[in-house]
């Protein structure tokens, strides 16, 4: 009698726990290539923002005769950030402080009408960074800048010595002079930007760099338009500290530039 083998339908217990196990060792491969290239597409949005708010640093320029936003400035003044808020008019009493950082900032966004979201880092805007959503015509600096703001910039209320000593936020800026970054930094229990110098460690510059991509550097705005990714602050002209002032002697961040081709991006993130 002639007999005929059973056909299977379906897998053995042993040939799921293979292919189980094979899904799984595929996972351990590409998870991390797959979150390496999230991250390095928020790079190079980031990196976009940096270029688009370049072009609008030049149309202000341009519509101004050569000078950077900034509100009012008094050479002797120390600098503040976020003042002024509700004030619609950031030049006249009840406005923005004296050397308001970040009203200028805001002032670059509502003259040349550029997007909020522009402002925030996009690696971080479902957690630290929120785009400015009010009202801006009313308004003369961020809601929070805190939260509505994720770049620092070029200081442009430099003290009388720096001014003596050639420093101006103008066009014509050289190419490798830093306009603007990833949010400063600054000092506090993770991070030191007085770190960064010639022959440290990676893990010290780790500290030195922005929070924006989990400290492993940071996208640069020069002074002809252009964006670079940086893996740490020393890359202004002459391997300067972009994020400190050459005259600093007290590790304050908030200081003012030395000379011409100190770069001091600020407000910080402390």
């Amino acid at each position: 009698m002639n007999t005929k083998a059973v056909a299977r339908n379906g897998f053995s217990l042993l040939e799921l726990l293979v292919v189980i196990g094979i899904i799984g060792l595929l996972l351990v491969i590409l998870l991390p290539a797959l979150e390496h290239v999230r991250h390095q597409s928020y790079i190079t949005k980031c990196a976009s923002n940096l270029r688009q708010i370049g072009n609008g640093i030049q149309m202000y320029e341009n519509e101004n005769a050569g000078n950077f936003p900034r509100t009012v400035y008094v050479p002797t003044a120390p600098l503040t950030a976020g003042t002024g808020v509700n004030s619609p008019d950031p030049f006249t009493n009840g406005g923005p402080s004296a050397n308001d950082l970040t009203a200028g900032i805001f002032l670059l966004m509502k003259y040349e009408k550029l997007p909020p979201i522009l402002f925030i880092c996009p690696y971080n805007d479902e957690t630290s960074y929120v785009a400015d959503s009010a009202n801006l015509t009313g308004r003369s600096n961020f809601t929070n800048y805190r939260q509505n703001l994720a770049y620092s910039f070029a200081n442009p209320y430099p003290s009388t010595a720096a001014v003596n000593a050639g420093y101006r936020l103008a066009s014509n800026l050289r190419s490798d002079f830093a306009m603007a970054s990833d949010m400063n930094p600054g000092v506090d229990q993770q991070s030191n930007v007085f770190n960064a110098v010639q022959g440290a460690s990676n893990s010290t510059l780790e500290t030195t760099n922005s929070d924006n991509h989990e400290r492993e550097g940071q996208n640069v705005l020069f002074g002809d338009g252009h964006v670079d990714w940086k893996i740490s602050p020393l890359c202004g002209i002459q391997n300067d500290n972009i994020f400190t002032s050459q005259a600093s002697t007290d590790q304050s961040v908030n200081a003012s530039p030395a000379n011409a081709v100190d770069s001091v991006l600020l407000p910080d993130d402390d």
